[in-house]
């Protein structure tokens, strides 16, 4: 429920969401978006000079202050850009930003502007996806909340930073209160932290997630990291929380707390070696434009959005009528689709690899260690899986000739 495409660029027209599989009927509560967009907003000494007015408009999927249902589509205007600043760094690569590889990515057709979709811009409309998230989770009695870790201590060596043309990191911690025992599971598909992880290291500039007691537990012994387990004769809960409310992927009842460590902004004054990546030569290079000396200021809503479509994730809503069911089917056809389609492309290049080395199209060894692969991953419809996929490998292989 609530996955999600973001689309645009920093110095672009618009940046913005598409979020599919979106509850009917949820309410759109705009000032509670704005909110969370003020709270993001760059305000004071301590943050870029760029100001936004970040006010999100709804194009399609919202009806009369409600949700639709639909397909969702969110934008918001990029008004105060210079990209002017940004002429410089056409071809030579910021260290510790994405530019080298956005261009290599691209194939040389990246936006250079700003860092194109590559930026911390991207990072509004994810908010106001977010919001949403938030208040369909209010509904299931789930709250998230991130605050800054040390947010003085922060603030302090941020002005240091500042004023020696430099940048620093920091953290976020994110706690979730509400969840109830038994959400996730133990694969990599549904247990909580993956899901979590997999949203927050989407977040620019995110470089760890950590769980509980996170790294700590390294220097821990058992007797000293295990949550010993109490009860009333009602509920079960924990003495201490240093698993962060999950185990076994799965939450137990307890909080569920992360840690969401960002980097220092790469884009800083101090001169810095680096490559004109175009003519393949080594220069230097120092940043002018507007940046701020520490994005985790600014960050807290943002770790609660990814946090928020994560859980929307992990707590899809059970389906209560045919409609429901077949809508589900549906939406879960279409991912199939596009994703075979994806794999009779990639059997056409192998085809034209087998063609062009002079190897033979069936690979019969080959075809017995996916069909086996394939079925382990799902061993109560082992029979159904491999007779999808000989049907799929015999596609493939017309394909290939």
């Amino acid at each position: 429920m609530m996955d999600y495409t973001l689309f645009g660029e920093s110095h672009g027209p618009v940046v913005g969401i598409l979020l599919r599989h979106v509850p009917a009927g949820l309410t759109v509560d705009e000032a509670f978006i704005a909110r969370q967009m003020e709270r993001r907003m760059a305000r004071g000494a301590l943050a870029t000079a760029r100001h936004e007015v970040d006010r999100v408009e709804f194009l399609s999927g919202v009806f009369e202050g409600k949700t639709t249902g639909m397909p969702l589509v969110a934008i918001i205007r990029n008004g105060d850009v210079r990209a002017k600043d940004y002429d410089a760094l056409r071809a030579v690569a910021r260290p510790g930003h994405a530019d080298y590889t956005a261009y290599v990515k691209s194939g040389g057709g990246n936006d250079y502007r700003g860092g194109g979709h590559f930026s911390g811009r991207l990072t509004a409309p994810l908010t106001a996806a977010g919001a949403l998230a938030l208040t369909w989770l209010k509904e299931q009695k789930i709250t998230v909340e991130a605050q800054i870790v040390d947010e003085d201590d922060l603030r302090r060596r941020a002005a240091e930073a500042k004023a020696d043309g430099d940048s620093v990191g920091g953290q976020i911690r994110c706690t979730i209160m509400g969840l109830p025992a038994g959400v996730g599971g133990p694969d990599w598909y549904d247990a909580v932290e993956s899901e979590m992880a997999r949203h927050l290291f989407a977040i620019p500039g995110v470089k760890a997630v950590s769980f509980g007691a996170g790294e700590n537990f390294a220097s821990l012994r058992g007797s000293e990291a295990n949550d010993a387990f109490r009860t009333d004769g009602k509920c079960v809960w924990t003495v201490t929380n240093h698993s962060g409310g999950i185990n076994g992927g799965i939450t137990n009842g307890m909080p569920v707390v992360c840690t969401v460590t960002f980097r220092p902004t790469p884009s800083i004054a101090k001169a810095q070696d680096t490559v004109d990546f175009r003519a393949m030569e080594n220069t230097t290079v120092s940043v002018a434009g507007r940046h701020d000396p520490c994005i985790v200021l600014r960050a807290a809503p943002v770790v609660e959005a990814a946090a928020a479509l994560a859980l929307c994730q992990l707590m899809e809503p059970e389906a209560e009528t045919l409609d429901d069911l077949r809508r589900r089917i549906d939406d879960t056809d279409e991912e199939l689709v596009e994703l075979l389609a994806r794999r009779m492309e990639l059997s056409r290049r192998v085809g034209d690899y087998k063609k062009a080395n002079g190897l033979p199209v069936l690979d019969a060894r080959r075809e017995e260690q996916v069909l086996q692969s394939r079925g382990d991953l799902a061993p109560e419809y082992r029979q159904a899986v491999e007779a999808i996929y000989r049907e799929i490998m015999r596609w493939s292989r017309e394909e290939q000739q």
